[in-house]
Protein backbone atom coordinates (compact mmCIF):
# COMPACT_ATOMS: atom_id res chain seq x y z
CA UNK A 1 0.00 0.00 0.00
CA UNK A 2 1.13 3.25 -0.93
CA UNK A 3 0.63 6.05 1.78
CA UNK A 4 -0.07 9.63 1.20
CA UNK A 5 0.03 12.34 4.16
CA UNK A 6 -1.68 15.73 4.17
CA UNK A 7 -0.12 19.03 5.75
CA UNK A 8 -1.54 21.74 6.76
CA UNK A 9 0.43 25.22 5.41
CA UNK A 10 -0.43 28.40 7.90
CA UNK A 11 -1.19 31.08 6.31
CA UNK A 12 -2.01 34.60 7.12
CA UNK A 13 -5.27 35.73 9.17
CA UNK A 14 -5.87 32.32 10.60
CA UNK A 15 -6.22 30.92 6.71
CA UNK A 16 -4.63 27.60 5.81
CA UNK A 17 -3.91 25.86 2.65
CA UNK A 18 -3.34 22.07 2.35
CA UNK A 19 -0.35 20.64 0.59
CA UNK A 20 -0.68 16.44 -0.19
CA UNK A 21 2.38 14.58 -0.41
CA UNK A 22 3.15 10.79 -1.94
CA UNK A 23 5.64 8.92 0.77
CA UNK A 24 8.13 6.83 -1.41
CA UNK A 25 8.92 3.28 -1.15
CA UNK A 26 11.67 2.76 1.24
CA UNK A 27 14.32 0.27 -0.83
CA UNK A 28 16.15 -2.43 0.88
CA UNK A 29 19.00 -1.89 2.80
CA UNK A 30 18.19 1.87 2.55
CA UNK A 31 18.16 3.09 6.67
CA UNK A 32 15.23 5.38 5.57
CA UNK A 33 13.18 6.30 2.82
CA UNK A 34 13.52 9.02 0.50
CA UNK A 35 11.42 12.57 0.79
CA UNK A 36 7.94 12.29 0.18
CA UNK A 37 7.06 13.86 -3.10
CA UNK A 38 4.17 16.94 -3.04
CA UNK A 39 1.05 15.78 -5.36
CA UNK A 40 -0.59 19.29 -5.03
CA UNK A 41 -1.87 21.66 -3.18
CA UNK A 42 -4.93 23.59 -2.09
CA UNK A 43 -6.19 26.81 -0.87
CA UNK A 44 -8.42 29.79 -1.24
CA UNK A 45 -12.25 28.75 -3.20
CA UNK A 46 -10.99 25.82 -4.24
CA UNK A 47 -10.49 24.46 -1.19
CA UNK A 48 -13.23 25.92 0.90
CA UNK A 49 -15.43 24.15 -2.13
CA UNK A 50 -13.14 21.01 -1.66
CA UNK A 51 -13.85 20.46 2.05
CA UNK A 52 -16.79 18.17 2.53
CA UNK A 53 -14.35 15.11 0.09
CA UNK A 54 -11.14 16.50 2.22
CA UNK A 55 -13.58 15.65 5.43
CA UNK A 56 -14.80 12.39 4.25
CA UNK A 57 -11.08 11.07 3.66
CA UNK A 58 -10.23 12.27 7.17
CA UNK A 59 -13.24 10.28 8.44
CA UNK A 60 -12.27 7.26 6.43
CA UNK A 61 -8.83 7.50 7.53
CA UNK A 62 -10.04 7.83 11.04
CA UNK A 63 -9.24 11.38 12.36
CA UNK A 64 -12.03 13.98 13.34
CA UNK A 65 -12.31 16.87 10.50
CA UNK A 66 -12.48 19.44 13.88
CA UNK A 67 -8.98 18.77 13.83
CA UNK A 68 -8.34 20.52 10.63
CA UNK A 69 -6.96 23.85 11.51
CA UNK A 70 -3.86 26.14 10.26
CA UNK A 71 -2.51 25.40 14.35
CA UNK A 72 -2.15 21.28 13.37
CA UNK A 73 1.46 20.83 13.03
CA UNK A 74 1.35 16.77 12.25
CA UNK A 75 0.55 15.77 8.80
CA UNK A 76 -2.40 13.22 8.53
CA UNK A 77 -1.05 9.97 7.27
CA UNK A 78 -3.71 8.75 4.58
CA UNK A 79 -4.32 5.28 2.95
CA UNK A 80 -3.94 4.79 -0.53
CA UNK A 81 -7.57 4.99 -1.92
CA UNK A 82 -7.88 8.26 0.05
CA UNK A 83 -4.27 9.94 -1.11
CA UNK A 84 -5.38 9.32 -4.42
CA UNK A 85 -8.94 10.78 -4.65
CA UNK A 86 -7.29 13.93 -3.02
CA UNK A 87 -4.22 13.91 -4.89
CA UNK A 88 -6.52 13.78 -8.28
CA UNK A 89 -9.21 16.21 -6.24
CA UNK A 90 -6.35 18.88 -5.44
CA UNK A 91 -4.32 18.65 -9.04
CA UNK A 92 -7.85 18.67 -10.68
CA UNK A 93 -8.57 21.88 -8.57
CA UNK A 94 -5.46 24.19 -8.49
CA UNK A 95 -6.49 26.33 -11.76
CA UNK A 96 -10.00 26.30 -11.65
CA UNK A 97 -11.95 29.31 -10.51
CA UNK A 98 -15.28 29.26 -11.61
CA UNK A 99 -17.49 27.31 -8.57
CA UNK A 100 -19.72 25.84 -10.45
CA UNK A 101 -17.02 23.72 -12.51
CA UNK A 102 -15.32 23.30 -8.83
CA UNK A 103 -18.31 21.85 -7.63
CA UNK A 104 -18.69 19.56 -10.51
CA UNK A 105 -15.29 18.06 -10.38
CA UNK A 106 -15.62 17.54 -7.08
CA UNK A 107 -18.49 15.66 -7.29
CA UNK A 108 -17.10 13.46 -10.09
CA UNK A 109 -14.21 12.77 -8.28
CA UNK A 110 -16.14 11.67 -4.86
CA UNK A 111 -17.78 9.68 -7.22
CA UNK A 112 -15.02 7.38 -8.74
CA UNK A 113 -14.79 3.79 -8.32
CA UNK A 114 -11.47 3.03 -6.95
CA UNK A 115 -10.44 0.99 -10.15
CA UNK A 116 -11.46 4.07 -11.67
CA UNK A 117 -9.26 7.11 -9.84
CA UNK A 118 -6.29 4.64 -9.71
CA UNK A 119 -7.03 4.96 -13.76
CA UNK A 120 -6.79 8.51 -13.90
CA UNK A 121 -4.02 8.98 -10.99
CA UNK A 122 -1.90 6.79 -13.44
CA UNK A 123 -2.49 9.07 -16.35
CA UNK A 124 -1.89 12.12 -14.33
CA UNK A 125 1.73 10.57 -12.79
CA UNK A 126 3.49 9.25 -15.46
CA UNK A 127 4.40 12.12 -17.69
CA UNK A 128 1.34 12.85 -19.83
CA UNK A 129 0.31 15.50 -16.82
CA UNK A 130 -1.44 17.99 -18.37
CA UNK A 131 -3.37 15.92 -21.20
CA UNK A 132 -4.94 13.80 -18.76
CA UNK A 133 -5.89 16.57 -16.28
CA UNK A 134 -7.65 18.67 -19.19
CA UNK A 135 -9.84 15.49 -20.06
CA UNK A 136 -10.49 14.54 -16.50
CA UNK A 137 -12.02 18.29 -16.04
CA UNK A 138 -13.38 18.41 -19.30
CA UNK A 139 -14.95 14.97 -18.69
CA UNK A 140 -16.49 16.17 -14.71
CA UNK A 141 -16.61 19.72 -15.43
CA UNK A 142 -19.75 20.59 -17.78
Amino acid sequence: MQEFQLRVVPLSNNDFALELYQCAYKKAGEKKRPAAKRVGRLKGKPLVQARQAIYQALKANNYDPKTLSYKRQAPYVLSEESGVNLALLFQALQPLSKPERIANVTEGITAMSNEEAHYWFGKVSNGKKRPALKAMRVLLGD
